[in-house]
């Protein structure tokens, strides 16, 4: 299996079919399309030109383009990282009408929409919504981005999972993982077990069939990243503090991105720290 394989995920994977977004469209947007043909997956896979590359978007009918991620850590920064994958998104869409971007016709887009779906460890919460503007440094209403934040844990957006196969499967599979990690597996040891109970209770059983050694590898690669990068940052913040002092702090976590250990976009992608920190950080 390639590096890249390696760093996809089960959630994309596994959604990422045009049957099961078509589903997804239709549980949120309680419409009741049935041909998955209309379906067009205009996820960004990366290029020569660009290296963005976001977890799924795709189009219906070119009216709607549904921009869709997947999150283990809560991060407030996703409506500008979807506002570039958007960005991008659109200008692969209207290259074949580049010399009439100066005309005087106007160029019709698909409507963009923006979710996550969240399956880590907070269970505070439901639903919320993460704005744009939130991040502007003073208020101001002249561009604004919406992303819509769905918490898969157990007994969260129930009446959305009731209705959408693809997201309560993926959802029991996810969280009976995290219920045998709590109980002391290791983390192959969690999947295997995870797969096995899947397989037996009819939950995304062809997919794992068919693909449960990519499972394996792609969903204990996912989850050990995610918990080594958070014991590293968690020990780090405790050397800081242990110096007494923020700069501290500071200081070992810059030992920790030199060293390779961990990366800016992790640490921007845990929330934990301001802008601020991150640039004293980052300083060589």
């Amino acid at each position: 299996m390639s590096n890249l394989q390696v760093r996809d995920t089960v959630f994309c994977r596994f959604i990422g079919t045009e049957s099961n977004l078509l589903e997804i469209f239709n549980a949120i947007r309680k419409t009741r399309y049935t041909d998955a043909s209309k379906v067009m997956i205009t996820t960004l896979a990366g290029s020569f030109y660009s290296n963005l590359k976001n977890d799924i978007s795709f189009m219906l009918d070119a009216l709607i383009m549904m921009l869709i991620e997947h999150q283990t850590t809560l991060n407030p920064n996703m409506p500008v990282r979807l506002l570039g994958y958007v960005d991008e998104l659109f200008k692969r869409y209207i290259e074949p009408e580049k010399r009439k971007i100066y005309s005087t016709e106007l160029i019709k887009l698909p409507a963009p929409e923006f979710y996550v779906f969240y399956d880590g460890e907070d269970t505070s919460f439901e639903h919320k919504e993460l704005r744009l503007s939130d991040a502007f440094k003073t208020p101001s209403d002249k561009l604004e981005l919406v992303v819509h934040v769905y918490n898969l844990a157990t007994g969260k957006n129930e009446d959305l999972k009731k209705i959408c196969r693809p997201l309560r499967e993926y959802s029991i599979f996810s969280n009976h993982y995290k219920l045998l990690r709590k109980q002391g597996l290791d983390i192959d040891e969690a999947v295997r077990d995870t797969i096995r109970y899947c397989i037996d209770n009819d939950v995304m059983k062809n997919y794992l069939l068919h693909n449960e050694s990519e499972v394996i590898d792609m969903f204990g690669f996912e989850w050990n990243e995610k918990e080594e990068r958070e014991a590293l940052l968690e020990a780090g913040e405790a050397r800081g503090e242990a110096r007494g002092e923020a700069r501290g702090r500071i200081n070992t976590i810059r030992d920790l991105l030199s060293d390779g250990i961990v990366t800016i976009e992790a640490l921007k992608a845990s929330g934990r720290y301001s802008p601020e920190e991150l640039a004293a950080m980052a300083k060589p």
